[in-house]
């Protein structure tokens, strides 16, 4: 894996870091029902400066959550070179690390 790939996938495993405590503090508050909003999800696109929100709810965040390589970002943010779209949402998509560049997205997974 090249710099440039390794500095953005270090960028997504820092958005799904912020992503996973808004999820531990949403269930604090008791927002942890399938169907609830997350409030202020974030984009876990590479791009450093992004900082647009994303609406999903509790299960759309688990069902991510559950592979290591995978993602949720604004439609638009996904990068192709290393990422394979798997889902198409209202205005986000689910998106999974190709192989060649999961190591950092397995290594960094929070869970």
């Amino acid at each position: 894996m090249d710099a440039e790939h390794e500095r953005r996938a270090k960028n997504e495993a820092i958005f799904r870091e912020v992503n996973e405590r808004i999820e531990e503090l949403s269930k604090r508050a008791g927002i942890d029902s399938g169907d609830s909003l997350l409030p202020g999800f974030v984009c876990e696109c590479s791009q450093e400066a992004c900082t647009e929100l994303l609406e999903a709810t509790y299960q759309q965040y688990e069902a991510v959550r559950e592979h290591p390589r995978r993602f949720l970002v604004r439609a638009g943010h996904e990068d192709l070179e290393v990422d394979r779209v798997l889902e198409r949402h209202e205005d986000s998509l689910v998106v999974e690390k190709r192989d060649e560049v999961s190591g950092i997205a397995i290594a960094h997974d929070p869970r």
